[in-house]
């Protein structure tokens, strides 16, 4: 079972990190707060934004404006706010049920009882005696949830159950597949189709009748090998329909292996960014986002000639700078924000999402580093003592990358709010750090006769998410939405 379900109000995330960072006995009175008002919320009704913070933290907003949030999503968002924050404390576990005990109490699948959640009923996170944390609740909270939603849980009972006599015919159905080398999935999507049930029901049926298991032909998992091949061989132009056939697999098993693979790669990122004021505006993303300076941006440079650096600088108006700054920085914050929330087996259009934002937010930074060009050209020449034509080749290579390296880690985290911008912070950072170090040692070594080569893809480490980038002109093909650079 997941940490929390998924957020359906961003406005109910935010709320929770916020909770999260707040002191210990602050988090666990809010907590008390957030499972009083489940009790007096209704699926069919509307809420106002603050009337949830309110009841929560006893902090009413000013604005006359509140966004109206639906019952049954403010549900679901106060049992995930409840998960996320209990995990931050250790609580014991005495008394606490298990998801297998607590799925027995109410004689439902442990699969419904995840469904559950989204209709009101809380876990809290607590820690066993052996330091493991798991899921729990108590007996009461059971009952009390089950004198709630009777009715929903009589239909979940009856509809999880299979009779003795259903369970015969569908093991018999599928025994009559045996020899035909057919896989124990694909009988079981047939038998589903057949019979109404679910998929997986009867696939996990089938997996534990010894028979059936035996019977018919198991496919070895995809390993984590398998979903980065495929997930290179979709990215060239190999259609499903031959993956299918090379992997024995269907479309969905393997798009849901690519974005398990996928989604593991971004959860590993540290993405940094600057929260700014313009962020509450409640059409920030709108605002931000729609202008023309952020939606015309220039591919992904791919090489550049060191001693030619100075002449990929580009302008920017101070106002262009402020809004390229402040998209890249959403854009940072909204891919974040949905990579704590992914699932085990997420979308893959949500993760096509993030990773496009990164992009996107990258060739943001590539345009606030050609602005620094020219200050930061001119520092590191200050250093160095001789124009960059006069150094060894080798040389010029090596403090052009250090520019690079250096100019592109300051873009990233620009704040306008403090004055920070891109024609005087980097070079500034830049003429420390260099000072810091003795870029003028061995200078007397004769200059080398030969060009220094070109710096292939010279932005593409100063992110994380390289590995998203593009590396061939093929491959640098503009977004028409969003003028990203697509793989």
């Amino acid at each position: 079972m997941p940490i929390a379900p998924k957020f359906q109000v961003k406005y109910i995330y935010e709320l929770a990190l916020q909770i999260k960072r707040a002191p210990e006995k602050v988090r666990r009175k809010q907590i008390e707060a957030a499972e009083e008002l489940l009790l007096d919320l209704d699926e069919g009704s509307l809420y106002p934004l603050d009337y949830a913070v309110y009841r929560i933290t006893q902090y009413r907003s000013d604005s006359l404006e509140q966004p109206m949030i639906a019952g049954s999503a403010l549900i679901g968002d106060i049992v995930s706010l409840i998960a996320i924050i209990s995990r931050t404390l250790d609580t014991g576990s005495e008394g606490m049920l298990t998801v297998a005990q607590a799925a027995n109490y109410l004689t439902v699948s442990t699969r419904t009882l995840s469904r559950l959640r989204q209709v009101g009923l809380v876990f809290y996170w607590v820690v066993d005696s052996d330091g493991r944390r798991r899921l729990g609740c108590t007996e009461e909270m059971l009952q009390a949830f089950k004198d709630r939603k009777n009715e929903r849980l009589t239909s979940a009972s009856h509809f999880s159950r299979l009779s003795i006599e259903e369970r015969k015919k569908i093991i018999d159905s599928a025994l009559e597949y045996k020899g035909s080398g057919r896989t124990l999935n694909d009988v079981a999507l047939q038998i589903a189709n057949e019979t109404g049930r679910g998929h997986e029901t009867i696939r996990g049926l089938l997996q534990s009748d010894a028979r059936a298991n035996e019977s018919l032909h198991h496919s070895p998992p995809l390993s984590k090998f398998d979903a980065r091949v495929i997930d290179r061989a979709r990215r060239i132009g190999i259609s499903w329909e031959t993956l299918t056939h090379r992997y024995d697999r269907t479309v969905d098993a393997l798009r849901k292996a690519v974005a398990r693979q996928r989604a593991t790669k971004l959860k590993q990122l540290k993405i940094n960014y600057v929260e700014l004021e313009v962020f509450s505006r409640d059409d920030a993303e709108e605002v931000i986002l729609g202008a023309p300076v952020i939606l015309n941006l220039m591919p992904p440079l791919l090489s550049i000639d060191p001693l030619k650096f100075s002449l990929y600088a580009v302008e920017l108006s101070a106002n262009d700078e402020i809004s390229i700054v402040s998209a890249m920085h959403l854009l940072r914050k909204r891919a974040s924000l949905h990579i704590e929330n992914l699932q085990y087996s997420p979308q893959i259009e949500l993760i096509e999402k993030i990773e496009a934002d990164l992009r996107w937010s990258f060739l943001l930074q590539q345009q606030l580093i050609l602005k620094a060009v020219p200050s930061s050209v001119a520092t590191a020449v200050q250093h160095a003592g001789r124009p960059l034509h006069e150094l060894p080749s080798v040389r010029v290579t090596a403090l052009i990358k250090n520019v690079i390296s250096i100019v592109g880690s300051v873009c990233g985290m620009l704040d306008p709010s403090k004055g920070q911008f891109a024609g005087k912070t980097p070079s500034s950072v830049l003429d420390r750090a260099l000072s810091a170090s003795d870029v003028s040692q061995s200078l007397d070594v004769a200059a080398a006769r030969q060009q220094p080569t070109d710096i292939m893809y010279p932005f593409h480490e100063v992110v994380p998410w390289s590995y998203l980038l593009p590396r061939t002109i093929e491959e640098c093909s503009i977004d028409g939405n969003k003028k990203t650079a697509a793989i």
